[in-house]
Parts: C-alpha cells; sequence; structure tokens
C-alpha cells in the first residue's frame, strides 16, 4: 500500500534542491558541450538558446515529482537502513529509469544523449535514497 503518512517533508524538500543542483552542474558545467553535442548543437552557447525557458519549469516539476515517488516507495516498502535504500534507488534506476529511457532515445539515434541522461538520472536517483535513508 503506498504510504502518504509521515513523509519527512523536508528531506522530499532536500531532494528537489539537490537533483536540481545535481542535474545543473551536471549538464550546464560538467557535460554542457558533449549534451549541447549529443542534440545537433554546435556548442552550449547555441544549445541554451534554443532551449525554450519552459523547459526548465518542467524540469522542476518532474524533479518534484521524482522526489516524492521515491518518498512514498521508501515509506511504502519500509527502508530502514541505507543499503536497503540504495537498493531501492538501484531498482528504481534500472528498472523504471533505464527501462523508459532507452527507448526514447534510441528511436531518436541519440545514443550519446542517452548516456548523459541517464549518468544524471541514475545519480540523482541515488543520491536520493541516501537523502531518504539517512533523513527518514
Amino acid at each position: 500500500m503506498l504510504e502518504f503518512a509521515g513523509l519527512n517533508w523536508l528531506a522530499i524538500l532536500a531532494c528537489v534542491i539537490v537533483g536540481q543542483i545535481v542535474l545543473t552542474v551536471w549538464f550546464a558545467v560538467i557535460f554542457a558541450d558533449p549534451w549541447a553535442k549529443a542534440y545537433g548543437a554546435a556548442d552550449k552557447a547555441q544549445h541554451t538558446a534554443e532551449v525554450p525557458m519552459y523547459t526548465y519549469g518542467i524540469g522542476l516539476v518532474c524533479m518534484i515529482l521524482l522526489s516524492l515517488g521515491q518518498a512514498v516507495l521508501h515509506a511504502s516498502v519500509g527502508v530502514s537502513s541505507l543499503g536497503a535504500g540504495l537498493m531501492v534507488g538501484l531498482f528504481v534506476a534500472v528498472m523504471f529509469c533505464v527501462a523508459t529511457a532507452l527507448p526514447g532515445y534510441a528511436f531518436l539515434l541519440r545514443y550519446g544523449a542517452f548516456k548523459l541522461a541517464i549518468g544524471a538520472q541514475v545519480l540523482v536517483i541515488l543520491l536520493h535514497a541516501i537523502i531518504l535513508s539517512v533523513w527518514t
């Protein structure tokens, strides 16, 4: 049964903030040029100019949903240790994130973008798992 009672809203907020920071650093600093080139742009500046501003709002909403979803899943399965939290996080990352993202990138023939996007998503999911396990 899904458990919403007793969720640690500060931990969920921390997940949202950490997730947004990690994705910003990942895509705008560390892998900015490879990410831009994976989408066919010449460089980071061109890619940034082509991304509509509302995209960042969509990203924030998705991060909130991811954070809340992971918190509900952790509570529902009774995660009570860091190891268990990481196992649930790894399960979510592979069984849901990779399994749903790969087909879209494969149809678009954007395997470079897939590797960068999945690397970021797996990292965020595992960091969420750590935050939720330690703080809940």
